[in-house]
């Protein structure tokens, strides 16, 4: 007795194609928070040398 129910493995499910989009939004919005406190980062150091080497 065959089972007529299965659904093939070759079948692309909702979730993994909604999955790809919302992972390349996350690298993105990641990089330009790494960007962002980078340079915040070296404005804040620029200020700290600045102030040590004030007379």
């Amino acid at each position: 007795m065959s089972k007529k129910n299965r659904t093939p493995s070759t079948t692309m499910y909702p979730d993994h194609v909604a999955s790809a989009p919302a992972s390349w939004r996350r690298l993105v919005s990641g990089a330009l928070l790494t960007g962002a406190l980078r340079h915040i980062g070296a404005f804040l150091t620029g200020l700290a040398v600045t102030w040590w080497q004030h007379d």
